[in-house]
């Protein structure tokens, strides 16, 4: 198994441009941090790219089979030329820069999907406090587009829609905002710029790297979540 990379995340920042969390009781009693994202890793299995995702807490009251089942985890993955630009409402990549590959992870499974809706299963598990899933392409140097939501198994992606008035099972936000609390940026600033434009840029791993710099920096990211989720505690 080989590590290619590992992308961080801001802890606490699961509150995309000032969202308010649906005011069920079931989102209160939860607490915080169960759509906060800290990191997405990437590895090499068997001539597969298995995606890694670390989220900050892992509250289970819907009773998911991978132990969580409030949060919504949406990946995209740039895999070639040109591509589709939306990755969710309210929310497109650079110019020139779109996703051929889309997943969306909850607690009750994975799929698959392509630009043009199809969708099928993907293969997930828990790793400890990691969620591993299998890409089924080979390893590559693809840009990484990801953003977590609250979970609705009724809507497009599995993800709790956004509204200017908000509501029991609604996110309040601005208009046309995306229907993501956090989104993938190790920069806290490039986060607010994306939510502000609707654009966000993409996570690219180094197209030349040394193996054993790759695990160091893995290594140094584990150490680094490890403390920012006592400190949270």
């Amino acid at each position: 198994m080989g590590v290619l990379f590992l992308f961080q995340d801001p802890l606490g920042d699961d509150r995309g441009l000032a969202y308010q969390y649906p005011r069920a009781a079931l989102y209160q009693e939860a607490g915080e941090g169960f759509a906060d994202l800290l990191a997405v890793g990437g590895e090499a299995q068997e001539g597969r790219l298995l995606l890694k995702v670390r989220l900050a807490r892992y509250p289970n009251p819907l009773e998911g089979p991978l132990g969580f089942s409030l949060a919504t985890v949406a990946l995209f993955l740039d895999t070639g030329e040109g591509g589709e630009e939306t990755l969710v409402p309210g929310l497109r990549t650079p110019p020139g820069e779109g996703w051929e590959v889309g997943f969306s992870l909850t607690g009750f499974g994975a799929e698959r999907r392509d630009p043009s809706g199809k969708r099928t299963p993907a293969r997930v598990w828990r790793e400890g406090e990691w969620v591993v899933l299998d890409t089924g392409l080979p390893p590559g140097a693809y840009g990484v587009y990801g953003g977590v939501g609250l979970f609705d198994p009724f809507a497009p992606g599995y993800l709790r829609p956004t509204s200017p008035s908000g509501g029991p099972w609604t996110l309040l936000a601005p208009p046309g905002s995306p229907p993501l609390v956090d989104l993938l940026a190790e920069n806290p600033k490039d986060q607010v710029r994306a939510y502000e434009t609707g654009v966000l840029k993409p996570s690219r791993p180094p197209r030349l790297s040394l193996r054993r710099e790759s695990l160091l920096a893995f290594a140094l990211g584990g150490v680094s979540l490890l403390l920012a989720f006592l400190l949270r505690r």
